[in-house]
C-alpha cells in the first residue's frame, strides 16, 4: 500500500513545470478542490464605501463612458473636487473581524474562501510594496485584512484562496503602456504582486481577473504559474482559474470558469467553477439593494445542485459594508444553505457526477461503495472518467429534488432491482411499497415531511440500483471530446 501511494504521489513531487500551456495544463488540480464542492467568495475594498451600483462604480463615474445616474449622484451628494481617493479614507472597518468572517463560511457549511486581495482599482488590502500609499494598511482601515483573514481562517479547515486582478482601470504605468505598447505595469506591479500575495499569505486558491485585453505575455501568466506549481510555498496545494489573458478562459490554466454565473446544465469533461452573486445586481456591497433582489437559499441550493452534478464547483460571492459587517440577510440566507448540507452533505462533499446529470429539475450526484477519504490521491473511481459509471454493486446515486410540488416523484434514470434501497439523507428513513424491477417512483404521501427540514427540496439515497446499459466506451468518447475541446460553448464574458 506504501508503494501504491508513494507512486500516486511522485508525479507531483518530480514534475517540472515549464512556462508554456502544453506543460502547465497537464497539471492535475489537487484534489481538495473537487472534494469541496461550495465555496464562498468575498468582494470588498473602497468600493464598499460609496457602495453605488456596484464595485465598479470608480469606472462608472471617471470611466470612458461614464454613467448618468452615477455622475449625478456624485454631484449632488458630494462636494467639487471630491476624488475617488477620498472614500478610502472613509473606509475604516470599524467593525470588521476575521474571526467572525471565518465564523460566518463556515456556518454555511463552504470549504473554501476566495478574497480579493485587489480589485481593478488598484486598492489592495493589504499592505502591497508595490501599492504605497494606496493599500489597506496606509489608507482607511489601517490593517493588513488579507493577513487577519488567512489568520482566522487557519483556525478552521477552510481552505484560503486570494482574488487578484491584473489590471488598474486609472493605473498610470497600464495606462502609458496601453499607448507605448510596453510592458511597465506588469513588470512592476501585477506581476511582482502575485508573487508577494502567494509568498506572504499561502493561499490555495489564486484566483486571476481583469486579464482581458491583453495577452497571458503582457502579464507573464505562464511565467508566474511555472513559479507557482514548481517552487512557490503552495506549489502542491494550490489551485487556480482560466483567467490569464485573452482568449484563455476555457482553455488554460486549472478550473475553468468559462463566464460569471456561468451553468452549462450538461456535464463537462473538464473541472469548472460557477462563480455566482448572492445579490444579484453588484458583487460588492450596494447600499440601495432590496430583499427581492438577493438569492434565496432554495435557489442558492438549486444552483449548487445543478453546478455539482455537471463536475462544476458553486463559489458564492457576498459584500460586507464600508464598517466591516456581512449584511444581516446574507448571514441569514448562508445560515439556511449550512443548515442544508450539514443534514445532506454526504449528496454534495466529495461525490462525482453520475452518468446521469438529471431528469428535469431532478439532479443527481453518486459516490463509490468504498468509503471516500476527502483529499486521499487514491480515491479513483473509474480511471480516465469524470463520471461515476451505474454498477448496482458499487454505486451510491444521490437525488436532489428541487421540484416538491407533484403528486407523484419519477427517477427515469433509476431502474430498481430486488435489492435496491431507498433512503431519504436527512431523516435516514427508508422508503417502503416502492416497485422493483421499474423505474423508481413514490407519491407525494410516501415522504417523511415531518422529519425533514425544508419542504422546498429533499434529497434521497439510492443502494443498488440496477446496472445501466449505456455503452460506456461511447460515454468516455463524449467526455474525452469536452476534455479536448475545453470550452462547452462560446460565452461573453463580462467582467466583476
Amino acid at each position: 500500500m506504501f508503494l501504491i501511494v508513494l507512486l500516486i504521489f511522485l508525479p507531483l513531487a518530480t514534475t517540472d513545470y515549464t512556462p508554456d500551456w502544453d506543460s502547465l495544463d497537464k497539471r492535475d488540480l489537487p484534489r481538495w478542490y473537487d472534494a469541496s464542492k461550495f465555496g464562498i467568495f468575498m468582494h470588498w475594498g473602497a468600493y464598499s464605501v460609496p457602495a453605488l451600483k456596484s464595485e465598479w462604480m470608480w469606472w462608472k463615474w471617471k470611466g470612458t463612458n461614464p454613467d448618468p445616474e452615477v455622475v449625478e449622484f456624485m454631484e449632488k451628494n458630494y462636494q467639487p473636487g471630491f476624488s475617488y481617493a477620498d472614500f478610502a479614507t472613509q473606509f475604516h472597518a470599524e467593525y470588521f473581524n476575521a474571526t467572525r468572517f471565518a465564523e460566518v463560511v463556515q456556518k454555511a457549511g463552504a470549504k473554501y474562501f476566495v478574497f480579493t486581495s485587489k480589485h481593478h482599482e488598484g486598492f489592495t488590502m493589504y499592505p502591497s510594496k508595490y501599492s504605497w500609499n494606496w493599500n489597506s494598511v496606509d489608507v482607511g482601515p489601517k490593517r493588513d485584512i488579507v493577513g487577519e483573514l488567512k489568520e482566522a481562517f487557519s483556525q478552521t479547515d477552510i481552505h484560503f484562496g486570494l482574488y487578484f486582478s491584473q489590471f488598474e482601470w486609472f493605473h498610470p504605468m497600464f495606462l502609458e503602456d496601453e499607448k507605448q505598447n510596453t510592458t511597465t505595469y506588469p513588470e512592476n506591479i501585477s506581476y511582482p504582486q502575485m508573487i508577494e500575495i502567494v509568498e506572504k499569505y499561502k493561499p490555495e486558491v489564486i484566483w486571476s481577473d481583469g486579464d482581458w485585453g491583453k495577452t497571458d505575455i503582457y502579464w507573464k501568466s505562464k511565467d508566474f504559474l511555472a513559479w507557482l506549481y514548481n517552487s512557490s510555498p503552495v506549489k502542491d496545494k494550490v489551485v487556480v482559474n482560466d483567467r490569464w489573458g485573452v482568449d484563455t478562459a476555457g482553455k488554460h490554466g486549472g478550473f475553468m470558469t468559462y463566464a460569471d454565473n456561468y451553468d452549462p446544465r450538461v456535464i463537462l469533461g473538464v473541472k469548472w467553477e460557477s462563480c455566482d452573486m448572492m445579490d444579484t445586481y453588484s458583487w460588492g456591497n450596494r447600499r440601495n439593494m432590496r430583499p427581492e433582489e438577493i438569492r434565496t437559499s432554495y435557489e442558492i441550493i438549486d444552483k449548487l445542485a445543478r453546478t455539482i452534478a455537471c463536475n462544476g464547483n458553486l463559489l458564492l460571492n457576498i459584500g460586507p459594508d464600508m464598517h466591516g459587517l456581512i449584511p444581516p440577510i446574507f448571514e441569514e440566507r448562508l445560515a439556511e444553505v449550512g443548515k442544508f448540507l450539514q443534514l445532506n452533505g454526504k449528496a454534495v462533499y466529495g461525490t462525482i457526477p453520475w452518468l446521469y446529470q438529471n431528469d428535469s429539475n431532478t439532479w443527481y450526484t453518486s459516490s463509490h461503495k468504498s468509503q471516500y477519504k476527502p483529499g486521499h490521491p487514491s480515491n479513483i473511481v473509474h480511471e480516465n472518467t469524470d463520471f461515476n459509471y451505474q454498477k448496482k454493486d458499487k454505486t451510491v446515486i444521490y437525488a436532489f429534488v428541487l421540484d416538491t410540488n407533484k403528486d407523484v416523484f419519477k427517477f427515469p434514470s433509476i431502474k430498481t432491482t430486488e435489492e435496491t434501497v431507498v433512503t431519504f439523507l436527512e431523516s435516514n428513513t427508508q422508503l417502503k411499497n416502492f416497485k422493483q424491477n421499474e423505474v423508481l417512483e413514490f407519491p407525494y404521501n410516501s415522504v417523511p415531511w415531518r422529519k425533514l427540514h425544508r419542504q422546498d427540496v429533499f434529497v434521497i439515497r439510492v443502494d443498488f440500483a440496477a446496472d445501466d446499459p449505456t455503452n460506456l466506451r461511447k460515454y468516455i468518447g463524449h467526455v474525452k471530446k469536452l476534455r479536448e475541446r475545453k470550452i462547452h460553448k462560446e460565452v461573453n464574458r463580462r467582467g466583476y
